[in-house]
């Protein structure tokens, strides 16, 4: 949708725009001649007082006449006598001259003082104080009124053309409807399937979340005779069991520490063990498996048992939560015969006597056998096995199928038992949204805006059944008071997809670890599942290259929040914005170029973009800090519509190490912890290995500088742009592995960390050789090329912002091309086999009769169409947005003396805004719905760009600007620091103009309280109260937060797959056509 601004509305705020500079100019003439009256005041009232003390002092002499004469000589009375009396002696007249000499003395300075003051001449005064500082320290300096006039002029129109963009033509991305882009706002499945490669089928899995394995049947499975590590299987399995060790001789019972990796234990050569074996004298019994080994000699105690089960359910207590004691048995087993294996291979290897120190003793019998290591098959049929059989009991929906070359295994799974879905609002304590239609029913009139939008409440059934009894609600159905999301079925649920995939995706990471488990090569991946009815949405409002003409840059923010989560929508919420805001700056900056290139070449001015310096560092300096300001109001108003919390509760990050300890938050439980000195001393080593490498970089561009005698010819340029890549895809290696190592706790850590380190690399790898042009060049022997070091720098800089929008075109044109050579391969194998197997069958049939030839082409589904799409991870996201940061920092740090180079970086904004939306809808993976306030670590590193733009505008000023030529060093110092305080001084006055504040989020606030105070008002009416809880009861006991036993397990779409996925017949796991449980 192109800007809905007629030529008569541009007109009219061209008007505008005239009669607001005539303004400004007659308020400047007003205040002019103000200035003069009050200085003519000012001599006025300086004349009246001096006759008014004239007049003062002719009072006081006539005051002193009568009074009576001064006696300084009187003696003291004597005591019989009245001082009174006649005979007193009196005063000298010698007083009367006293006092005529005070006031003599007094009218003197009063007309000393004031003909001083009447003869004082300000302006020449302040202008000889200003001239004494200037010789002192701006020492050959002159003021240049032409380049005055022009930054005058630039300043004020732009400030102009700013104001007028912002007030009038920017519209922001707060609305939730969809009327923008002519979609509804609420709508019911598809009937028909959105992929790339055309319509799919009606029936389809919708899953949540997709786990795929390899097929264990396939005789190319990779790494199938693996020996699988007890390492890796120790970092897949993250929840921990208790261990129980009983001594037969003396019934004695000892808790261990509960740790799959435990050393070796036993302090006799009769009486070793390791976790989780038997040997001479001892059993383990494993709390996970629920079963008692009775393969040694004595006998095992009924109190031990107990003494087990009183153990897993004190774990649970100090866990806080209810733990599934029997999920996982097979892929626990397989660990410790792994760790079994491991620990027999590290005694073989060590002498006797070692052993005998340890306390372990040769094999005793020929019948002993030692059992060969497990496999990476084996774990991972016990991988698919456990995770299949333990999804019901804790109430999720599975289902499983075969690829379409029946060489990897899907299984789908997704929370739709409401009882299940239930427990787990309850649990986690969520807050969902209510209907905007509840409002006028509880009697609050509100506008129809989205500052307007209904709170979010915390999810009670009771509270549901206390206004259905209020006659608020129709039924006692949920859906009528909370905000209904479409999807999954017509109904609509209300909650959305993200939100029941972070619930499975949080119960999963309470046990397994999926990350560990694909870099362990047990899964082939795994990945959040699209919802093909919000694809269509995005795909009609947002993921579409036909809105690249769209130069209001909208988008459907909330919508993209609903799916992909805080993270993904706050950095394109962001990209939009930066979007619209260096729009406006892009035409100032255009006709900026396009007049100092006309006063180049037709009035042969050479030094006319000098002249322009000034004002453009001024303007870019004033638009960067009202984009900024404005973002920060966008951020605190989406913050707020979302109820996003900065105090949330993290989810402690399965590969975080560290030991169980009491909670500091509950000493009753026991969590994770590491020591707060080792881990400060990890990121120390971490960063200063980044700050040894970024020295390493920058020493590689100085010998660059040093190799080509700073030429910035064709070849040094490919050079640099080589060596600027090479450096890039090394530290992208290093910088994952180097943040998992510091070992962090919390996501929101090893996010923040990671962006850290890697803007720390990227800043020296692609600003540096720009500082060497701007501030080195000129200073070196080979000196500026022609045209000058200014018009160099605008030519590279162009280039390099030009190379950054063609290699993200280019990646996604890779990743689609990637996405569609994948879905080919697999179809021409999949065509080359069923044409051996229908040339198999003719030969055996002899006659021509080819009874294969019925054989369809299997269909691939939708949920296994989404494996070969491109994955958008942490690690792309945080690219994607690096390479956005990187091309406004080219423009706030040399944008002043390059205004070329702001089109171009908003046509990197544009290309990364729409090509990532088409690539985000279309051909990528699913992203997780990660929880974030606002962008982060990302607005610390703003500011920083923002306060080095100061200083770096300042110095160029100086450097370059006509201000300063052929002035000495002294001055040009000066100068840099005026300049970055008065722009400092013009931030505040920027910021009182437009704050990062916003008084719509006070207003929203004050809304949603008003709606949640009526409607809890209108609930807890004490005459619906008893009949709601009463009701409720059931509910509630139905919905507490527990994990079902396995008599209430979800419902499964066939009862006879279980047993075939337990009993490992693979072969009989159909595909995606043939799998009638599928069909909905």
């Amino acid at each position: 949708m192109k800007i809905p601004w007629s030529p008569l509305a541009y007109g009219l705020m061209f008007l505008l725009s005239l009669l607001l500079i005539f303004d400004v100019a007659n308020s400047v003439t007003v205040a002019a001649s103000n200035t003069q009256v009050l200085l003519n005041s000012f001599r006025s009232t300086g004349s009246e007082l001096q006759r008014r003390a004239e007049v003062s002092s002719a009072v006081l002499v006539a005051s002193s006449q009568l009074l009576p004469p001064r006696n300084d000589s009187v003696k003291p009375a004597s005591p019989g006598r009245d001082s009174s009396s006649p005979d007193s002696t009196s005063a000298p007249p010698e007083g009367e001259n006293v006092v005529e000499e005070g006031v003599e003395d007094a009218q003197t300075s009063t007309r000393k003082t004031f003909s001083k003051v009447m003869g004082v001449n300000l302006p020449r005064v302040l202008w000889r104080d200003i001239s004494m500082l200037h010789e002192a320290f701006l020492p050959g300096f002159r003021f240049n009124h032409q380049i005055t006039k022009v930054t005058s002029l630039i300043v004020s129109v732009s400030f102009v053309w700013l104001w007028v963009y912002f007030r009038f033509l920017y519209q922001n991305d707060r609305s939730e409807h969809l009327s923008h882009w002519h979609v509804a706002d609420e709508g019911t499945i598809l009937p028909e399937e959105i992929s790339p490669g055309g319509t799919l089928p009606n029936s389809d899995v919708i899953p949540d979340l997709i786990v795929v394995f390899h097929h264990p049947s396939h005789q190319d499975q990779p790494d199938k005779s693996k020996v699988a590590a007890f390492a890796d299987l120790h970092k897949v399995l993250v929840a921990e069991v208790p261990t129980w060790k009983v001594l037969p001789e003396e019934g004695v019972s000892i808790h261990e520490k509960p740790s799959l990796d435990a050393p070796i234990l036993g302090h006799r050569p009769n009486d070793a063990i390791m976790h989780g074996h038997e040997e001479d004298g001892w059993v383990a019994l494993d709390g996970a498996a629920g079963f008692v080994s009775l393969q040694v000699e004595g006998s095992i105690q009924e109190e031990d048992l107990e003494g087990m089960g009183s153990a897993c359910k004190q774990l649970e207590r100090q866990s806080g939560k209810p733990l599934d004691l029997e999920a996982f048995g097979l892929l626990r087993d397989v660990a410790k015969r792994a760790f079994e294996a491991s620990s027999r291979s590290r005694l073989d290897s060590l002498s006797l006597a070692k052993r005998l120190s340890i306390g372990q003793h040769e094999e005793q019998g020929p019948n002993r056998e030692k059992e060969s290591p497990p496999s990476l098959a084996m774990a991972r049929e016990a991988l698919l096995k456990d995770i299949y059989a333990v999804l019901p009991r804790w109430g999720f929906d599975a289902t499983v199928f075969s690829s379409v070359d029946v060489d990897e295994i899907y299984v789908c799974i997704s929370l739709d038992n409401v009882a299940a879905l239930e427990s787990y609002l309850l649990r986690n304590n969520v807050s969902l949204q209510i209907q905007q239609e509840l409002v006028p029913k509880l009697g609050v009139r509100q506008p129809n805006e989205v500052t307007s939008s209904p709170p979010f409440l915390r999810y009670d059934p009771r509270v549901v059944k206390m206004l259905h009894n209020a006659d608020i609600l129709d039924s006692d159905d949920a859906r009528k008071l909370f905000k209904t999301h479409y999807g999954k079925s017509a109904e609509g649920c209300i909650v959305k997809g993200s939100d029941r995939f972070n619930m499975i995706f949080r119960q999963l990471c309470e046990y397994v670890d999926l990350d560990a488990a694909k870099n362990a090569g047990v899964i082939c991946d795994w990945y959040p599942a699209h919802s093909q009815h919000w694809i269509h949405k995005l795909r009609a409002t947002w993921g579409s290259f036909g809105w690249i003409g769209d130069l209001s840059f909208r988008q459907p923010v909330t919508l993209i929040h609903d799916y992909f989560g805080a993270r993904v929508a706050f950095i394109f919420a962001w990209n939009g914005h930066y979007c619209k805001a260096l729009f406006a700056l892009s035409v100032l900056a255009t006709l900026v170029f396009i007049g100092t290139w006309i006063a180049r070449h037709y009035f042969e001015s050479s030094t006319v973009y000098k002249r322009v310096v000034l004002a453009f560092s001024i303007v870019t300096l004033v638009w960067g800090r009202v984009a900024s300001n404005m973002w920060f109001c966008e951020q605190r108003f989406f913050l707020k519509l979302w109820e996003a919390n900065q105090d949330t509760h993290e989810a402690v990050r399965p590969s975080f190490q560290g030991e169980k300890g009491p909670s500091p938050v509950d000493l009753n439980l026991l969590e994770k912890q590491y020591p707060a000195s080792a881990a400060s001393l990890r990121r120390f080593l971490s960063t200063m290995f980044t700050l040894v490498f970024c020295a390493f970089v920058g020493g590689c561009i100085i010998l660059w500088t040093n190799i080509f005698e700073g030429s910035m010819d064709a070849s040094a340029s490919i050079w640099l742009s080589i060596m600027i890549v090479f450096f890039q895809q090394v530290y992208n290696l290093i910088v994952p592995r180097l943040t998992e190592w510091e070992n962090h706790k919390h996501q929101s850590e090893y996010y923040n960390s990671y962006v850290f380190k890697q803007f720390l690399f990227e800043s020296v790898n692609r600003y540096c050789a720009f500082f060497f042009l701007a501030l080195k060049q000129r200073y070196t022997k080979v000196g500026c090329p022609k045209g000058g070091c200014m018009a160099a720098l605008n030519t590279h800089l162009t280039i390099t912002l030009l190379i950054l929008s063609a290699t993200r075109i280019a990646q996604i044109f890779f990743a689609v091309l990637l996405v569609r050579a994948k879905i080919w391969w697999e179809d021409y194998n999949l065509k080359k086999a069923r044409a051996l197997r229908l040339a198999d069958a003719s030969d055996s049939c002899g006659d021509g009769n080819n009874s294969g030839k019925q054989e369809g082409f299997p269909h691939r589904s939708y949920a296994e169409l989404q494996s070969k799409f491109a994955p958008v991870r942490l690690q792309e996201q945080i690219d994607s947005m690096m390479q956005l940061v990187l091309s406004l920092g080219f423009v706030l740090l040399f944008g002043p003396v390059a205004p070329i180079i702001v089109p171009f970086c908003l046509v990197v904004f544009v290309v990364q805004m729409r090509g990532s939306a088409y690539l985000y809808s279309h051909f990528a993976k699913r992203s997780l719905p990660r929880h974030q306030y606002g962008i982060g670590i990302w607005a610390d590193i703003i500011k920083v760009l923002m306060m080095t733009s100061c200083i770096l505008s300042g110095f160029l000023i100086v450097v370059y600007g006509d201000t300063f030529a052929g002035t000495p060093l002294l001055t040009r110092l000066v100068g840099m620091i005026l300049y970055v305080a008065a722009m400092q001084l013009v931030w505040l006055l920027v910021d009182l103009v437009c704050p990062p504040n916003s008084d719509d989020v006070r207003l929203l606030k004050a809304r949603r309280e008003r709606v949640r105070h009526v409607l809890l008002e209108r609930a807890t009416d004490f005459t619906n109260v008893e009949g709601a809880i009463d009701g409720a009861e059931g509910d509630l006991s139905s919905g507490s937060p527990r994990l079902l036993t396995r008599g209430e397990t979800s419902d499964q779409p066939s009862a006879d797959l279980a047993s075939v996925v337990q009993e490992g017949k693979w072969d009989d796991i159909p595909c995606f056509d043939h799998a009638d449980y599928l069909k909905k």
